[in-house]
């Protein structure tokens, strides 16, 4: 959770913080491969941060699966509209 206390100590450790623009609802039990993509689509746009989780130690147990299934085709998408894909370290950050 984003809170002033949060903001405070990032700061001070010297990390910076980030929100997502979108994300693929993945920690869910109900979550799907195609669910995750429908999901990330919607507001999907350039300049954006997705949220994915690679894990399920906080999330549905499995759940990590869903995403896994749809990396495939949102990269494609991604790709087709020219969209750059690439870890969190490598954004680009606007000011």
């Amino acid at each position: 959770m984003l809170t002033g206390s949060a903001l405070w100590a990032a700061n001070r450790l010297g990390m910076r913080t980030v929100l997502w623009t979108t994300w693929g609802a993945d920690w869910r039990s109900g979550a799907t491969p195609g669910s995750v993509l429908r999901t990330v689509r919607r507001d999907l746009a350039g300049g954006g941060t997705v949220l994915l989780h690679d894990s399920d130690c906080t999330s549905a147990p499995g759940s990590w699966r869903a995403t896994l299934g749809a990396l495939p085709a949102l990269l494609d998408h991604a790709r087709a509209g020219d969209l750059d894909v690439g870890p969190l370290r490598e954004h680009r950050i606007a000011g």
